[in-house]
């Protein structure tokens, strides 16, 4: 208890602390007591242990020098002077309870950046249109595309959700596998048109193969049965999917697709299916703080739902 001073008037308690007054834990505790009746009831309000909230109104009553509460049998009986402090300190409870929700209404808003990284080919095709459309439903989102042909690194954070034609063997990555598609050799129909359907390797003087420039991604795995006699000659070279793909669809050659993607260009058909294919699982990642972001979530099953829909066509 404070110190007693001496006064001609006769003995009196030191001025209060101000200091109790600014500290939470002991104004929350006397509000749970006041509201409640008991320190049994408060402890339950504020989860905690009924000794806490005890110390903690002893520690109140103690730093302003008056006693709060008149104990009676089963409850705690506010003083005139708790009614008046109640009266004072009750906004502060519910400022504390609008915070809260501030943060938990914040915790749930769409709103900033998050970076996919997709491959060339399918940033393009499937996650850009994707995009846009939670890009308008959601106005505070905003979307990165991190467009490579290689692994981004999540655990380093260079995007938080990644789609992968692999599993990822990394600890702290979340993946689900979101369906399958296959790699697959595909012409334009003007082409088959002119030349008819191939029957095997070997394609018309004019026509091209559409192949890697510097890339060294071997096309071996890729060919079912026995492998053509001769090389593969890739009369148009370049690393850029898009490019490839964009001379296949003028109808003057034959590239690699996948086959989701070859489904919604116009004009596309397999051909060799017997003797060239692959498939490929697609894979949906993200670092394992997915579950902490609202803006994350989202878009991460905005995403598997709509690569779970397209591979399964």
């Amino acid at each position: 208890m404070p110190k007693l001073r001496s006064d001609p008037a006769g003995p009196t308690l030191a001025p209060p602390s101000a200091l109790a007054l600014q500290d939470w834990n002991l104004l929350r505790a006397f509000i749970a007591v006041y509201e409640t009746g008991t320190l049994t009831s408060a402890a339950q309000r504020l989860a905690t242990t009924q000794p806490s909230v005890g110390r903690h109104l002893r520690a109140l009553e103690a730093a302003l020098g008056e006693v709060l509460f008149t104990r009676l049998p089963g409850r705690l009986e506010p003083t005139e002077r708790a009614h008046d402090l109640h009266g004072i300190v009750v906004p502060m409870k519910a400022a504390a309870v609008a915070a809260g929700r501030l943060f938990a209404a914040a915790g749930e808003r769409l709103v900033g950046t998050v970076r996919i990284a997709a491959s060339e080919v399918y940033a393009t095709h499937v996650i850009a249109p994707l995009a846009a459309q939670w890009l308008a439903e959601q106005p505070e989102l905003e979307i990165e595309l991190s467009v490579s042909n290689r692994a981004e690194n999540l655990l380093r954070r260079d995007a938080d959700i990644a789609v992968r034609f692999f599993r990822p063997e990394q600890e702290g990555v979340i993946a689900q596998r979101v369906g399958t598609t296959e790699l697959g050799l595909y012409a334009h129909e003007s082409f088959i048109a002119r030349h008819g359907e191939p029957q095997g390797w070997a394609l018309p003087d004019e026509a091209f193969v559409a192949g890697f420039d510097r890339e060294t991604s071997p096309l071996a795995p890729l060919i079912k049965g026995p492998s053509p006699t001769a090389p593969v000659r890739f009369r148009l070279r370049t690393d850029a999917m898009l490019a490839r793909q964009a001379a296949v669809e003028t109808g003057l050659g034959v590239g690699v697709y996948l086959a989701d993607v070859a489904a919604t260009r116009p004009g596309l058909r397999r051909i060799l299916a017997n003797r060239f294919g692959q498939p490929q699982e697609v894979w949906l990642c993200a670092h394992d703080e997915l579950r902490r972001s609202a803006s994350m979530r989202f878009v991460w099953e905005r995403l598997e739902q709509a690569l779970r829909a397209r591979l399964s066509r």
